[in-house]
């Protein structure tokens, strides 16, 4: 039994707690799940370095000064106290980094939905649990590539579908920050992906360039050191998924004439997240994927909004994603522990998708 816990003020401070012991019956309206397998990526960073300003810390709150980070991944039922979830079944949601977590649920369409009052007014998107199988997009051997990327994906895809309504802010470009980060190459795949779509600008380190351009998910990809080299004759959309001010001010100062919208997205370079104030241009907003999923849901239908994400899905997990990540798999307390600090450091290979078990 493990429970992964970080310390909130020191997020390379963490301990290994024993967790939810296993259970054979547990109270009427709940599930054990045992976690079988979660993504570990930079955007379990975002949600601790974002876990107060965004309440990610509010959904398996931990001890005092102490968080429990979500991750996407799924679960399986252990015990089971509600009516039409039985024992095996499998669910992709959003967990804690534990062994066994047990949820105060209610069945529904397609899942079960967390009803615990302590999550009731955090976002529907990350207290909804869907039923992982086949024929609900869930075929098992996408497994691996759900657990690090179908999160990730959304993002991307829900962000390129709400500037695809504003009709790209009436801008040329897309400039992406962090361009070798993953949830850089899901934005930038669901951009290019649309008829209309703007030509899009990677941003990354000069190490990094090479590696990146070569992926083919960008019309351009740039060095941060060459930010004077990003277009002033059309307008851009700075999508800033790095989070680091200095590159976020040397954007807006380049382009402050033609820049249409800056959105912040996440914080790879979490050590360098910081205020925006005074910049040239549009005032940055941070992106809301809750936000997103619900303007689109009310433009086009719960039911056409679902197919249309789910068939984007589809084609990039099995056509980009086999090219794009070689899957790892990381077994137990240490290695989780291990893999957590190399996050934190920076030192994980956007290439290697590190796929949890504890």
């Amino acid at each position: 039994m493990v429970d992964l816990l970080v310390r909130r003020d020191d997020l390379r401070v963490v301990r290994v707690d024993p967790g939810e012991p296993a259970r054979t019956e547990v109270a009427a309206g709940t599930v054990q799940f045992v976690v079988e397998r979660f993504g570990l990526t930079a955007n379990n960073l975002t949600y601790a370095v974002l876990g107060d300003r965004w309440r990610y810390w509010d959904h398996f709150p931990g001890p005092d000064g102490w968080g429990r980070v979500p991750a996407w991944g799924f679960g399986r039922v252990a015990a089971s106290g509600v009516d039409g979830v039985a024992v095996g079944d499998r669910f992709f949601g959003f967990w804690p980094m534990t062994s066994r977590v047990t949820l105060e649920v209610a069945a529904g369409a397609g899942g079960v939905v967390d009803r615990s009052a302590a999550r009731a007014s955090l976002p529907a998107v990350y207290t909804r649990y869907l039923r992982a199988l086949p024929e609900t997009g869930f075929p098992p051997e996408h497994d691996d590539a759900a657990a690090v990327l179908r999160p990730l994906f959304m993002t991307g895809w829900l962000l390129a579908d709400q500037l695809a309504a504003r009709d790209w802010h009436g801008a040329g470009a897309v400039v992406l920050t962090s361009a070798s980060s993953r949830t850089a190459w899901c934005t930038a795949t669901a951009i290019r992906a649309r008829d209309d779509a703007p030509a899009v600008i990677g941003l990354t380190s000069a190490g990094r360039v090479d590696d990146t351009a070569g992926l083919g998910l960008y019309d351009q990809v740039l060095a941060y050191d060459d930010v004077g080299a990003l277009p002033v004759d059309r307008g851009v959309v700075l999508v800033d998924v790095a989070g680091d001010t200095a590159v976020r001010a040397a954007v807006h100062e380049r382009t402050r004439d033609v820049l249409r919208a800056s959105i912040v997205v996440g914080a790879t370079h979490w050590t360098r997240a910081g205020g925006s104030s005074g910049l040239p241009g549009p005032a940055p907003v941070v992106f809301s994927a809750p936000d997103a999923a619900a303007e689109g849901t009310a433009a086009s239908g719960t039911a056409a909004f679902a197919r249309r994400l789910g068939t984007a899905w589809a084609a990039f997990a099995t056509d980009r994603v086999p090219e794009l990540l070689r899957f790892e798999h990381v077994t137990g307390a240490d290695a989780l522990a291990g893999a957590w600090s190399a996050l934190v450091d920076g030192d994980v290979d956007p290439r290697r998708g590190l796929v949890v078990s504890l």
